[in-house]
């Protein structure tokens, strides 16, 4: 069974996996979460309102019954049949006013969509930019191993010739375990970024390109069309309409009632059928619609307190991603610059080595040093793409 498995394994080509762009993981991501199902739930209740607004009833009809007779008193024989079937209606206020909050909630529904994609966007960009970050260190990880395995199959080679001594190679043996033990973690801190991502998004490999175009930067404190502030403001718009409607529904709704009678005064006397039409006009009280009334107006004052308060926030973001895109520019020149000194510093440090004019222990902090640096300046490169992700975000850029 092994074998034939190792031979199908063989036969099959191996496929590396497909680097999604940013807006396919999203989408992905978005699917997975199921979020797509609350903006179809919020459509459905502007669907609802809507049909309601085009009918001519405001609520359910009902049906009434009434049974008068005389059996238990006189028994003359009279009796009265009567059946009616009442209409709430809707005034011509009550049905614009539901109509606009139909409509409210439907264009909420669909802002409701790009604040949706513009959150996941955000833990989108985060878990991809940590699995890079984890990359870039696994792979500085195992560039340092290869370093350290050379380095020490020199001072083996050396020890041999009698140019070097025991404890020289002792040296260099817990240096390349050193680096080993690093890679180690490097390579758990890594697939567990990846698994992290895989589970958000379900793709296997980070978006390609990784590094986002820079936005397009304005005077706005906060873009008009952000995402989460159309959002907010068709809810506030949304909670106005709601307001409106229990405002016209408070002189409630008048009745037409559509029936008939069948009644017998005595005995020996015929029946009579008569059909008959009721109409009834509520007198609407402020205080028996005034809780309702309270209510609509603390949720559009809540949803205006949200709106403003998210507009600070997103300022607030927004300025600081804007420094620290500045910062990680001005760090990445100085992680170059060090780069560059380290490398040189090792250079020399490994010719005198190698002429026998410095000492292992010599090379062994240089290496150090220039490992620092070299990871410094791959970490500092991708907090530069990093710092444009996270100024995106901000500014409300959902990617494509």
């Amino acid at each position: 069974m092994r074998v034939l498995a190792a031979l199908v394994m063989a036969l099959v080509p191996w496929q590396a996996p497909v680097a999604a762009t940013w807006g396919e993981a999203v989408s992905a991501a978005l699917a997975l979460a199921g979020q797509g199902q609350r903006v179809s739930a919020e459509r459905g209740v502007g669907g609802a309102l809507r049909r309601q607004a085009q009918g001519l009833l405001a609520d359910n009809p009902a049906l009434r019954v009434k049974v008068l007779t005389d059996r238990a008193t006189g028994d003359q024989g009279a009796y009265e049949l009567e059946g009616m079937v009442d209409l709430p209606l809707l005034l011509p206020g009550q049905r614009s006013a539901r109509m606009d909050l139909a409509d409210s909630t439907e264009a909420a529904a669909d802002a409701l969509l790009g604040r949706l994609q513009w959150e996941v966007a955000g833990l989108v960009r985060e878990a991809a930019w940590e699995a890079a970050l984890a990359e870039g260190r696994l792979r500085q990880a195992q560039a340092a191993l290869a370093s350290a395995q050379a380095l020490q199959a020199s001072v083996a080679k050396r020890k041999g010739a009698g140019e070097l001594a025991q404890l020289d190679l002792l040296l260099a043996r817990q240096d390349t375990l050193a680096r080993q033990s690093d890679l180690d973690a490097a390579s758990a801190a890594h697939a567990e970024a990846m698994a992290a991502y895989r589970a958000l998004t379900g793709q296997q490999a980070l978006p390609d390109p990784l590094s986002e175009p820079a936005p397009a930067l304005t005077d706005e404190p906060v873009p008009a069309d952000h995402p989460l502030l159309a959002s907010l403001d068709r809810a506030v718009a949304t909670a106005r309409s709601e307001r409106s409607r229990v405002s016209a529904d408070r002189r409630g709704n008048p009745i037409l009632s559509f029936g008939a009678k069948h009644a017998r005064a005595d005995r020996d006397l015929p029946e009579d059928d008569a059909l008959q039409m009721e109409v009834v006009l509520p007198l609407g009280l402020k205080r028996s619609s005034a809780p309702d009334m309270a209510r609509a107006e603390r949720d559009y004052t809540a949803q205006l307190a949200e709106l403003q308060q998210a507009r600070q926030t997103l300022a607030r973001d927004l300025a600081t991603a804007r420094v620290a895109v500045a910062g990680a520019a001005q760090q990445l020149g100085s992680a170059r610059e060090r780069a560059e000194v380290t490398d040189a510093a090792l250079q020399l440090a490994r010719r005198a080595f190698d002429l026998g004019e410095g000492d292992l222990a010599a090379l062994l902090r240089a290496e150090e040093r220039a490992r620092e640096a070299r990871l410094n300046l791959a970490l500092r490169e991708l907090d530069q793409g990093r710092a444009l992700s996270v100024l995106n975000q901000a500014m409300g850029v959902i990617p494509q």
